[in-house]
């Protein structure tokens, strides 16, 4: 009899100490939740840890971490967690998680990781419309990010066709000045008088004009640069 009560005793004990260890870790959960939307991701921090404390292999629990991670800052730390949050059955978490490893690799400058993480993402959440719009915004940066490798070695490659272009080019100026001075020659011939100061004058304002015009074409050339990308806010799961 003695020892069906300890028994009884201990299945009762195991089970109040699970549920005190459960409310535990919920009630860390919370409060972390809570000060992310607050926006004080210091305390949420605290808050997971705790809680990562008592479950370490939860997945969503990695992604409220890596997410904390990605709004303090401490990006490639946040990029772990969020690796980790992957392996759940949520389609939904794993899509998040996605999405803001996607972020975290934005703000790196690895534009295409991030371009991975949010075709990833898609995959899972066709409808995001914001990982739609960060998907575009990558692309574009990376465009951007490429473009002075692909002219240095667009120079490397076509060095003997710059310098031909070049020459090809002085060239041409000099076949025109010459066009134009026999065309003074001529005009000279036909009316020795002295050719009137004001209109060489026009005409050399005419050619700066050109000049200045082309140069400003130039100057205007419009690169956009458009903000970073939106994060899911709030982690409650």
């Amino acid at each position: 009899m003695r020892i069906k009560t300890a028994i009884i005793l201990s299945v009762l004990m195991a089970l109040l100490f699970g549920a005190v260890h459960a409310d535990s870790f919920n009630g860390m959960v919370k409060k972390g939740n809570s000060a992310f939307t607050g926006g004080d991701f210091k305390k949420a921090l605290e808050f997971y840890r705790q809680a990562e404390a008592e479950r370490p292999e939860t997945p969503e629990l990695q992604y409220n971490i890596g997410s904390a991670l990605y709004k303090e800052g401490k990006y490639e730390e946040g990029a772990d967690k969020l690796e980790k949050s992957f392996v759940t059955g949520d389609i939904n978490n794993e899509a998040k998680g996605h999405y803001n490893l996607g972020n975290v690799y934005y703000r790196t400058g690895d534009y295409q990781k991030a371009i991975a993480s949010y075709q990833k993402a898609l995959e899972l959440a066709p409808d995001d419309i914001d990982a739609k719009y960060n998907l575009e915004l990558a692309r574009k940066m990376l465009k951007e990010q490429l473009k002075p490798q692909q002219q240095k070695d667009n120079k490397q490659q076509q060095p003997q066709q710059q310098d031909q272009q070049d020459k090809q080019d002085q060239q041409k100026q000099q076949d025109k000045q010459d066009q134009q001075q026999q065309e003074d020659q001529k005009q000279n011939q036909q009316k020795p008088q002295q050719m009137d100061k004001n209109e060489m004058s026009k005409e050399d304002a005419e050619r700066i004009l050109n000049a200045l015009k082309d140069d400003e074409k130039d100057l205007q050339k419009d690169v956009r640069r458009m903000e970073g990308p939106a994060v899911y806010e709030g982690n409650d799961w």
